[in-house]
């Protein structure tokens, strides 16, 4: 059996998407340990700030792959380019970006359980409306953004 998905940037984007989203589901399986949270929350608490960090890490992985594919079938369907030369872009960019966005709440403390009881390590807004506009500013107006240029290159296509 001979794989020859590899030799073709679009399927080689393709699987890096799909390496992401089993890191991502990964991480959302390792949440279900909090479950049993109040039982001794001094244990699970540094847990809880490595795990709410790489959820918001390959959150942003799995975004940011999707986005470059899209982006890579929108300028060779629509414009005739072929971008096979940004592949290395593709996957730095994929890969640093991320990590300097989930390093902003680790740095000011913001991972924690969410409130509500919930059983998500996330940036939690516990301690006021600092939390809140550090959310809104590291992940939904971004994913927003590129989910609303996303499907606008859909549509065009």
């Amino acid at each position: 059996l001979r794989l020859k998905l590899y030799k073709k940037l679009v399927y080689r984007l393709a699987l890096y998407q799909v390496l992401s989203a089993l890191a991502l589901a990964s991480v959302d399986v390792m949440q279900v340990m909090f479950i049993n949270y109040d039982d001794s929350p001094n244990i699970y608490d540094s847990i809880c700030k490595a795990i709410g960090f790489l959820g918001v890490y390959t959150d942003w992985m799995k975004l940011l792959f999707t986005m470059w594919v899209t982006f890579h079938l929108f300028c060779f369907a629509v414009l005739h380019k072929n971008l096979k030369k940004f592949e290395v872009l593709y996957v730095v960019t994929s890969l640093l970006i991320p990590a300097l966005i989930a390093a902003v709440p680790l740095v000011t403390h913001s991972y924690g359980l969410s409130p509500a009881g919930t059983t998500t390590c996330y940036i939690y807004t516990a301690n006021g409306s600092v939390q809140i506009i550090e959310r809104l500013a590291l992940w939904d107006g971004p994913a927003m953004l590129l989910l609303i240029a996303a499907s606008i290159a859909m549509v065009v296509m």
